[in-house]
């Protein structure tokens, strides 16, 4: 008895040793985690302030120890007087430390109320290394509560572009709820210095890619094509191996690994004869993958323009008069004309409202074809040509374009039957800022 007594003791006093070295230990930890947050945080503190300073000076004595000589110094420097230029100050909304050198900062700027994320760098003591900064959506962590009626809506769109956009934005901004107006109005002046109105086309830029992509996917409803085929099955003669290999399906969704033709050395020479697609093919015989097809994703103008050439060779006719007979006469749009298979082209708002009611209602694809449209990404962001956000359960597809002195949006959300429509005739960012303050507007707890 008295021997089990003793190894009971034993028991409980290991059992207290060890619990107090877990405790030790685990608060030691806890308390260098919580320092070296705490240090992270203090680097974003210090890093806001200076940056809202837009002080110069300020900025060369701070980023003195982070470079290792003048010339890297002026060029850094340079970087942080153009974002204070363009951005302004910021109001810091999250902060998320990824690890003990990394932090992500998503800020609002107090000058467009547009939503940036900075992310800071530090090296192992905590001290500043370099930041990178880029603009985000609107996000669902940010959402506010309380649906707003119609008429608040209205106000608060309009009382956002005038105060925040200002002379900045140009162009026409229109939202409907399926065939229910809600908001339509016209901003500044067009090429002509006249003003904008409802009548006036648009170029689309990017946005022509849902064309391109739409038309693939009719060719596979009606079993002329699979999204598995290869690019050689429809352009025998191209030479270049690697992107003869490449299926249509990977074009369709960036995974191809091809590039820009914009960036191409041969843009410059080629520019003014790219009238059809079979005027591409330099730049389909000189692409070199930027990856393993179908292992990446990068947006790729080219794979676009090649998805045009596979449409005439499948369809028998020219990109330009298949997409106005199978798109733009089905979806009743008289006021739009072709683009490219990368984009392009010429839009109404309300012909672009049209076109959304049209797809929504599979009035040009198979409902279940529609239903894919609406639903896959290969990424989470991106699908059959059309850019995808999921805000609080709503969502939301279409693209986007931009281009020099063009800046467009198409918004349609799935859920709650919204269309959002904006075209217009300035520069990037601005179109894009009104659509995110019009996500938020939209939609809310």
């Amino acid at each position: 008895m008295q021997s089990m007594a003793r190894s009971n003791t034993l028991i409980l006093i290991m059992f207290f040793f060890l619990t107090a070295l877990f405790v030790l230990f685990t608060s030691s930890s806890f308390a260098q985690v919580n320092n070296q947050s705490e240090k992270l945080q203090l680097v974003v503190d210090n890093f806001f302030e200076l940056y809202n300073s837009g002080d110069t000076a300020a900025y060369r004595k701070f980023l003195e120890p982070t470079v290792e000589n003048e010339g890297q110094l002026n060029q850094v420097l340079t970087g942080f007087n153009n974002a204070y230029r363009v951005i302004g100050k910021v109001d810091v909304k999250r902060v998320q430390l990824n690890s003990r050198d990394n932090v992500e900062v998503w800020a609002r700027d107090k000058r467009y109320d547009a939503w940036w994320k900075f992310t800071i760098y530090t090296d192992s003591l905590q001290q500043f290394k370099r930041r990178t900064i880029q603009p985000v959506p609107f996000e669902s962590y940010f959402l506010q509560s309380g649906k707003l009626p119609v008429n608040q809506l209205r106000d608060s769109i309009h009382h956002y572009i005038e105060s925040k956009l200002g002379q900045e934005f140009s162009g026409n901004v229109f939202i409907a709820k399926g065939n229910e107006l809600i908001y339509a109005n016209s901003f500044g002046n067009n090429q002509n210095n006249q003003p904008n109105n409802f009548n006036q086309q648009f170029d689309l830029a990017s946005m022509g890619k849902v064309f391109t992509a739409i038309s693939i996917l009719q060719l596979r409803d009606n079993g002329k094509l699979s999204l598995n085929d290869q690019v050689s099955e429809f352009v025998p003669e191209i030479k270049n191996k690697a992107v003869a290999n490449l299926t249509i399906q990977q074009l369709l969704t960036h995974t191809s690994g091809m590039g820009d033709f914009f960036e191409s050395p041969l843009y410059e020479k080629l520019k003014n004869s790219l009238q059809n697609p079979i005027d591409f093919m330099p730049f389909f015989e000189n692409d070199h993958l930027s990856f393993s097809p179908g292992k990446d994703w990068q947006y790729s103008n080219t794979g676009y323009s090649l998805l045009a050439l596979i449409i005439e060779r499948t369809s028998g006719t020219s990109f330009k008069n298949y997409i106005e007979h199978n798109i733009f006469q089905k979806a009743f749009m008289k006021n739009t004309n072709v683009g490219g298979g990368a984009g392009g082209g010429y839009s109404t708002v309300n012909d672009l409202h049209k076109f959304s009611l049209a797809l929504l209602r599979n009035g040009l694809l198979e409902a279940s074809t529609t239903k894919e449209l609406l639903q896959y990404t290969v990424n989470g962001k991106y699908g059959y040509g059309t850019e995808h956000q999921l805000l609080a359960g709503e969502n939301i597809i279409g693209h986007s374009g931009g281009f020099i002195n063009v800046c467009t949006e198409l918004n349609i959300y799935t859920k709650s039957d919204y269309i959002v429509i904006i075209l217009s005739n300035s520069n990037p960012p601005f179109g894009h800022f009104l659509s995110n303050k019009i996500k938020e507007l939209l939609v809310r707890k």
